[in-house]
């Protein structure tokens, strides 16, 4: 008899975080306390930069680094590959978006591709550290350093991680960390906007300072939706309901289902930065995030252990490009990313067996309608964008279930596999 596996994303979430946020909305304390302050000097310390300022979203910290850092020179170049609100947050801030192909394999901007599109009215580089794959910062660094030019990280997808031993997000003029509802650690929404420039720290916390906290009922309904998602993800009500209705919706096409589980369906121009986007981060939320500092290292580690396994299982099969296996910390494997040709037949294949793995949703942002106006070629980009396969690596994501996956896709592969001593 068939039988599910593990579903393909657990948020990180515990009883006790659902039960402090019910207290503190009850008690009114959700603006209450020093909170804020105190992740901010946590993150200083943990992450060894000079200044830490906490933000709403970690997309509202790139809009508050763009502007922040922008001068004259308005350009800013950065990954086709990304949410289509990055590239929003860029043109809010009155930068003029500038897109660059990816290094094949990698899904992470091409240092190559930002040298050849620098140009005299250049202001800064945003690069995106994604699935927690560190860019090739050294590359990078020298090349702003060379030209003049602010480096930006979005370090939204790793957080912990580290190049050369040095934490991501702390290589230019500003870093940006999420704390969104899927990221290793999580308030359900916010983020954190880190700088060595004192400059940049005045200009954005005079920002921040003039939102409003927010507001009760948007953060209530955001935590909602997390515990939605955890009671539909608790693995046996996951192998009972909840994966066999997804998986019917995947195989038969049911956008109605599906779009519960895509992201960033319906992306649109943005040259105003929504008044929603306004807000403060809450102490209380700033609590949830402290309590789970000192687990993201060890979990960040177990993520490392899984994508091990997977490497070794996978890495025989040609038809398959793996992400880099790194034990440094330099790849803390939010997701473990394959790219595949026939991505739609490999998933296909993979839920008619139980297994309940994703697409990557991201799309080619030089390829969009909405950022016509900035269009670029950017073939790799393009192709990846097809072909992304996100296998889960998540702390709580079962032994037996990896080994299912590798089986499953081995099995997939089967007639053009090769062996390790071919």
């Amino acid at each position: 008899m068939l039988q599910a596996s593990s579903p393909r994303y657990r948020i990180y979430t515990k009883p006790e975080n659902y039960l402090k946020i019910i207290s503190a909305v009850l008690t009114s304390r959700m603006r209450s306390g020093k909170d804020c302050h105190g992740l901010e000097s946590d993150i200083s310390t943990l992450q060894n930069v000079e200044f830490a300022l906490c933000t709403p979203k970690a997309r509202v910290a790139i809009f508050l680094a763009v502007r922040a850092l922008l001068k004259r020179k308005r350009k800013v170049i950065l990954s086709s590959y990304t949410i289509s609100d990055v590239i929003n947050m860029v043109i809010c801030a009155g930068g003029i978006p500038v897109f660059a192909d990816l290094k094949e394999g990698t899904c992470n901007i091409d240092p190559e591709e930002i040298g050849k599109l620098i140009d005299d009215q250049t202001g800064a580089v945003l690069v995106t550290h994604l699935h927690g794959l560190s860019c090739e910062m050294d590359s990078i660094q020298e090349i702003c350093k060379q030209h003049d030019i602010a480096l930006i990280e979005d370090a939204a997808q790793a957080f912990g991680a580290k190049y050369n031993g040095q934490p991501l997000g702390t290589f230019g003029e500003a870093g940006i960390y999420s704390f969104g509802m899927y990221k290793n650690v999580n308030s359900f929404f916010g983020g954190m906007l880190v700088t060595p420039e004192q400059g940049v720290y005045n200009r954005v916390k005079l920002e921040l300072g003039s939102y409003p906290y927010q507001e009760t009922g948007y953060y209530c309904a955001k935590v909602v939706s997390g515990l939605l998602t955890d009671i539909a993800t608790w693995p046996p009500l996951f192998k009972l309901i909840t994966f066999w209705i997804f998986r019917f919706g995947f195989l038969h096409d049911i956008s109605l289902l599906n779009k519960h589980v895509t992201f960033d369906q319906n992306p649109a121009l943005k040259t105003d930065l929504p008044e929603s986007y306004l807000r403060r981060l809450t102490p209380l939320q700033a609590r949830v995030v402290r309590s789970q500092l000192s687990e993201a290292w060890p979990n960040n580690q177990k993520r490392i252990d899984n994508a091990a396994r997977y490497h070794d299982g996978l890495q025989d099969i040609r038809q398959i490009s793996l992400p880099p296996m790194r034990y440094d910390g330099s790849h803390i494997y939010t997701y473990f990313p394959i790219i595949v040709k026939d991505r739609d037949g490999l998933l296909k294949h993979l839920m008619k067996n139980g297994c309940d793995i994703a697409a990557q949703h991201l799309k080619n942002c030089a390829d969009m309608d909405c950022f016509r106006d900035y269009a670029r070629d950017c073939p790799v980009a393009r192709a990846t964008c097809r072909q992304v396969v996100l296998l889960p690596t998540y702390p709580r994501y079962r032994q037996h279930d990896i080994q299912k996956n590798i089986e499953m896709i081995r099995q997939y592969f089967k007639p053009e596999t090769v062996s390790n001593s071919g």
